[in-house]
């Protein structure tokens, strides 16, 4: 679901807030997503796609987040390399 195409590297690897809600409404059981790649714990040091627009980040974690509370899906994620992780939810 990442968008592999554009230009902004910044919007490359993060995917959009109104997208993660589109998925939850529409996603069934075992469905998954990666919803960002890189690091999220300091976007700004990722080596793929660095971002300084640490807010919009921060939305979408939250978002996530808040998705994960309500039970409504699983988070994982896997480590490509330093500063270099996927994240995925899976949906419940």
């Amino acid at each position: 679901m990442l968008l592999r195409d554009s230009t902004d590297a910044s919007v490359k690897d993060m995917m959009s807030l109104k997208a993660y809600q589109t998925w939850i409404n529409k996603s069934r059981k075992n469905d998954k997503i990666t919803y960002y790649r890189g690091y999220l714990v300091e976007p700004s040091i990722q080596p793929i796609a660095p971002t300084q627009d640490i807010k919009r980040v921060e939305k979408l974690q939250r978002a996530v987040y808040d998705t994960y509370l309500t039970n409504l899906v699983t988070l994982v994620q896997k480590r490509h390399g330093r500063f270099d992780y996927e994240y995925m939810a899976i949906r419940k």
